[in-house]
């Protein structure tokens, strides 16, 4: 069975936008600005959420939804992690780990009965 190039060609760029198109929806999934926990125990992370009178409006990049707000438990804005202030930059923290490792088990060479010590 001999295939066109163009049908070659039209697989391709479909694999293509299809890559493209979940890529964008995990890029802009990992920046939700809100997570909304539900009575019935999902979770929902949204890019905004607004409270229409009993109504909660939720959006997200590929859709909008709209729930009762009987069905939301909480809503809690999404933060990056951050390091408390004060706290060493890791590089400063291990900075002479590997030095005082090796004096560590240079002690506990020399310590050890029977052995030598030879310098």
């Amino acid at each position: 069975m001999v295939r066109s190039s163009s049908s070659l060609l039209s697989n391709t760029w479909l694999i293509r936008v299809l890559l493209a198109v979940g890529l964008w929806f995990f890029a802009t999934e990992a920046q939700a600005e809100e997570i909304i926990f539900l009575q019935d125990g999902r979770t929902i992370r949204a890019e905004k959420t607004e409270i229409i009178g009993d109504r909660i409006r939720i959006e997200k990049p590929a859709e909008t939804i709209e729930l009762p707000r009987s069905a939301v438990l909480s809503i809690y804005p999404v933060s990056p992690p951050s390091a408390s202030p004060g706290t060493p930059p890791p590089a400063e923290v291990y900075r002479d780990l590997t030095q005082q490792m090796t004096d560590k088990v240079h002690r506990e060479i020399q310590e050890r009965p029977g052995a030598s010590r030879a310098k």
